[in-house]
């Protein structure tokens, strides 16, 4: 019986096997469930959860730990950082199979050379400059053509053609009347007499003079025994007679073309150039160009003309090169191939070595010097090369332009957006950015903003990303403000409004200004207003937001500069748009205020007076009081330097009472007193012209009241309460932004080097 059962058993297994291994499975799972057993699935979740959570401090926004704990700066508890699970604004992650199925090839932005090749067609033509019209001076009749058609080559002084007029006769026979009168008067004559002859002689030639002929013409004529009735044209230049409008026997009066000739010594070449080439093409640069009808040789020219405007039907500009033609082998009508090399750097200038400190003349870009001096055809005085945007090889390092691949851009209208790689992050994250181009270079794009070199970006599949950004309703090519709500203003968070004035007062200098030196400075300092600003403490929302439209702020200033000079009205609207834009997705005014007069005098007491403060700050952030006494005595010194009694004998009292107390604790609460006095004086007197000055505030200084106390850099080293809790606080308002040091230079300026 048992055999049988085996046997019935061992049948139903083998027939429903995969029945019986669900079974099993559901069996010691259920069991392992009832005794505790965590499956491996769970704990790989449940560990992935606790390695994904960041804590943070409600009083330290900047502090990002892995774990639960103590808060570095003030020993609070830590919190649990909000996570929206939306990334930045422009954010995108996909798996890493996806991104291989999409076929996402990314790029290096890289900073090189601009080189490129281009094409033009033209043709040869006469140099206008070159071309003398002889029109007659007198009325007549055509008697003889000496040069009877049209292309006939001519030297200077050849004969041209004789013309009859009763005019000349008249002329003639004063001439030689007079200079007989000169010759034969007596030796007796009074000297009236004499005076009177010569002025006779001397206003008949001269109406020779004015009837165009020449001094050996003249003298010809003189020594006739009679007048004639026939004068010869002679040709005034070397050349080839280009027009003849007139015949033998046709009547002229004054003023009338008898012919054209052209020197062909110089021709020029006219090339037409489309918009997108222009960039490249600048005066003075060397043209090398081929004639179909002269094969196997190469000529070359210098550019002396682009045309300012664009024809509105064909889109393209006129730009001319003077060519020498000594051999005469170009004519005028000839079709010309011409090349143009040229390198760009990030300024627009053009890399051209063979210009490096020469000087060329401003009307004829063929003269060259190694040295200033005038020009050898019109006397102008010669310029440096620089001037006409030329810069040697020696400078090209720092002028290097920033290029990406043109595959990577998505163009819309007057905007381009490109996808960088998000290196810090597992899987392939990427974000949109809004950036500024420049020229195109053959397949790649120079890069006027928003990007920096050694960043990643998509240059094949950005569109498939663009296109999972408008799925989810997020801003995009397209659309760059979906799901963007605005905010009212002045709802921002205090670190970020603080650090936003500099950025309104640059605006306001700018909106005020007709100078274009001026407007250049404002738009300068509106760039560095915002690339100054302190970050770390941002929550993560406010960061989103402030990297998407810094960016776009930071680019519509790159716009706004590149109407300068010309515009600085449109460039003060460019800046104020973009401002606005800013100020209404991130809660910030916009509002400017007339820019205060600065008394230069006050301020440079002031900017004194604080590279005095900075190491007295420094001392009680090293909990040293023996050094704040020291540094408190070298401020009360020099502070009746502030040419404001009542402000000066404060700072005054204060820094002594603090030089004689030994207190530390005692030392920080006078500290504040200087700190309060200063902050208000930078404040109302010297708003951008003391260099960089930031305002820190501890908010558990004084018993949890605060204080405040000036900063040379955007960092934290608090001075109330030293060692025990030195970075304590934050930066909350930007008083005034000098030059400031890279960033990689604060760290070393920083003389308590804390990493939390």
């Amino acid at each position: 019986m048992k055999t049988r059962f085996k046997k019935i058993f061992r049948l139903v297994v083998l027939k429903h096997r995969q029945l019986f291994i669900v079974l099993l499975a559901i069996i010691l799972f259920t069991a392992g469930w009832r005794f505790g057993i965590p499956s491996n699935s769970s704990e790989q979740e449940i560990v992935s959860d606790k390695s994904d959570e960041i804590w943070t401090c409600s009083m330290h926004p900047q502090i990002r730990q892995p774990n639960f704990g103590l808060c570095p700066i003030c020993e609070m508890d830590l919190i649990p950082l909000k996570d929206t699970g939306e990334g930045g604004i422009r954010e995108v992650s996909i798996s890493k199979e996806a991104a291989a199925l999409l076929n996402l090839q990314v790029s290096p932005v890289i900073r090189s050379v601009a080189a490129t090749e281009i094409s033009l067609f033209g043709r040869i033509a006469y140099d206008e400059r070159r071309i003398s019209a002889i029109t007659t001076r007198i009325g007549g009749r055509i008697d003889r053509l000496f040069v009877d058609f049209t292309g006939a080559r001519v030297k200077k002084g050849d004969h041209l053609a004789e013309i009859y007029s009763p005019e000349i006769y008249v002329a003639q026979r004063e001439i030689i009347e007079a200079t007989k009168a000169v010759q034969n008067q007596a030796s007796k004559i009074s000297e009236t007499a004499r005076e009177t002859r010569l002025q006779l002689l001397y206003s008949a030639r001269e109406k020779l003079r004015l009837l165009q002929l020449s001094e050996e013409q003249i003298n010809e004529i003189a020594s006739q025994e009679k007048p004639q009735d026939r004068i010869t044209i002679r040709s005034p230049q070397d050349g080839i007679v280009v027009s003849k409008p007139v015949n033998i026997g046709s009547y002229i009066k004054t003023g009338d073309l008898l012919f054209k000739v052209a020197d062909l010594s110089q021709v020029w070449l006219v090339m037409e150039a489309y918009e997108s080439d222009i960039p490249w093409l600048r005066y003075a640069q060397n043209v090398a160009f081929t004639i179909d009808a002269i094969p196997g040789e190469k000529f070359h020219g210098r550019i002396v003309f682009i045309d300012p405007n664009i024809d509105p039907m064909t889109r393209v500009a006129k730009v001319r090169v003077n060519v020498d033609n000594i051999n005469q082998k170009l004519k005028p009508g000839m079709f010309a191939k011409a090349e143009v090399k040229s390198q760009i750097t990030s300024t627009g200038k053009v890399l051209d070595p063979s210009f490096t400190g020469k000087w060329v003349s401003p009307m004829h870009p063929e003269i060259v010097k190694d040295e200033p001096g005038q020009c050898d055809i019109c006397g102008m005085d010669l310029v440096p090369a620089e001037k006409l945007d030329f810069i040697g090889a020696a400078d090209i390092n720092s002028q290097l332009p920033l290029l990406i691949p043109a595959s990577a851009v998505l163009q819309t209208g007057k905007r381009a957006v490109v996808y960088v790689r998000i290196p810090e992050k597992a899987d392939p994250t990427f974000e949109g950015r809004e950036i500024i181009l420049g020229a195109k270079v053959g397949n790649q794009f120079i890069v006027r903003s928003g990007l920096s070199e050694g960043e990643l970006v998509v240059s094949q599949g950005a569109f498939k990303i663009d296109s999972e950004l408008q799925i989810k309703a997020k801003p995009s090519m397209m659309n760059p403000s979906a799901g963007l709500v605005e905010k009212p203003a002045n709802s921002a968070p205090e670190n970020l409004a603080g650090q936003w004035k500099p950025v309104l007062r640059s605006l306001a200098r700018l909106q005020e200004t007709e100078d274009s030196k001026t407007a250049k400075e404002a738009i300068d300092k509106m760039v560095i207003a915002i690339q100054a600003i302190n970050k770390s403490s941002f929550q993560p929302d406010t960061l989103q937001l402030w990297n998407e439209f810094s960016n776009r702020l930071i680019n519509s200033l790159t716009i706004a500069r590149l109407e300068l000079p010309e515009n600085i009205e449109q460039a003060a609207r460019i800046a104020t748009r973009s401002t606005e834009e800013a100020g209404r997705y991130l809660g910030l005014s916009s509002q400017t205020t007339t820019p205060k007069h600065i008394d230069p005098n006050i301020s440079k007491s002031l900017e004194h007076l604080i590279k005095l403060y900075l190491p007295l700050a420094e001392a009680l952030a090293k909990d040293s009081s023996i050094e704040a006494q020291s540094a408190a005595n070298n401020f009360a010194k020099h502070s009746n330097m502030l040419k404001l009694t009542d402000d000066a004998n404060y700072l005054l009292n204060n820094a002594l009472a603090l030089a004689s107390n030994n207190d530390i604790k005692k030392q920080r609460e006078l500290f504040q007193k200087i700190s309060d006095r200063l902050i208000l004086l930078v404040n109302n007197y010297s708003l951008d012209e003391v260099g960089s000055v930031y305002v820190v505030h501890c908010p558990m200084a004084f018993e949890n009241k605060g204080g405040d106390w000036l900063s040379s850099i955007p960092e934290v080293f608090n001075p109330y309460f030293g060692n025990s809790m030195i970075n304590c606080g934050a930066v909350t308002t930007t008083l005034s932004l000098g030059d400031l040091p890279p960033r990689d230079k604060m760290k070393e300026m920083n003389p308590h080097k804390h990493d939390h």
